[in-house]
């Protein structure tokens, strides 16, 4: 459908015989029964009237003009069989040799399963492990007891609604940490609210001067980690170092 003024072409009980196919005619006098149709313009369905008439699908030209911004009148048509649609594109010219191409139906890409809490703790401690090697440091060695410190921060920051390195409830997190472990020589703590992701924490704390001292601080040897799910997509996180 291309030409300049086709609308003005329209008159009196002409039915613009514009067929779903793609072809393009004009009948006069046709007696039409009426049919829905699914007409969309750049990508919004329209309120648009189809006919049926004799087995094929016809709509009026001044009815789509109706639905056309001005200065529209050089625009891509094409049937949707499949989709019972007839696609109007006025982004580009008319081609009468245009088919309808459905969009790929490629496979969505599998995404990795969803790491359980046991397995995003040990991912926080390969990747400050990571860390402290790329600055020629000693790896750290899991604590039990400093896991279980690490837990209890996380899960104080739901149960007191609150977010910081000072507890309502255990106090500093040096006070947290020798109080279950007398023995430690030193402690210190990094957290993060509602990340969603072991990489992204690392990230935060990489990114935080403070937070990175305490990961490649050479007086640590044992570390220990906290995670609580925030059930609306993200995690509360504490990580605890202590020197022994």
């Amino acid at each position: 459908m291309k030409r300049t003024g086709v609308f003005q072409f329209v008159l009196g009980i002409v039915v613009g015989a514009v067929f779903f196919g793609g072809t393009a005619a004009i009948a006069a006098g046709i007696m039409a029964q009426p049919k829905t149709a699914a007409i969309v313009i750049d990508g919004q369905t329209v309120d648009l009237k189809g006919y049926l008439v004799e087995g094929n699908h016809y709509f009026q030209l001044r009815d789509l003009s109706d639905k056309l911004a001005a200065g529209d009148k050089d625009f891509s048509i094409v049937w949707d069989g499949q989709g019972n649609r007839v696609l109007i594109d006025t982004g580009r010219g008319y081609d009468p040799n245009e088919q309808y191409a459905p969009e790929s139906t490629t496979p969505p890409e599998q995404t990795t399963p969803t790491m359980s809490i046991d397995e995003m703790k040990a991912e926080i401690v390969r990747l400050t492990n990571a860390e402290r090697v790329k600055a020629g440091l000693p790896e750290l060695e899991v604590l039990p007891a400093l896991m279980d410190t690490a837990q209890a921060k996380a899960q104080d920051f739901i149960d007191s609604g609150y977010y910081g390195h000072n507890s309502p409830v255990y106090g500093t997190a040096p006070q947290m940490i020798k109080a279950a472990i007398p023995n430690a020589k030193s402690a210190g703590e990094i957290i993060a609210p509602w990340l969603k992701t072991p990489q992204e924490a690392l990230t935060n704390w990489v990114d935080s001067p403070a937070h990175y001292a305490n990961i490649i601080a050479s007086k640590y040897t044992h570390i220990g980690v906290g995670i609580v799910d925030g059930v609306d997509g993200g995690y509360w996180w504490a990580v605890h170092f202590a020197a022994l």
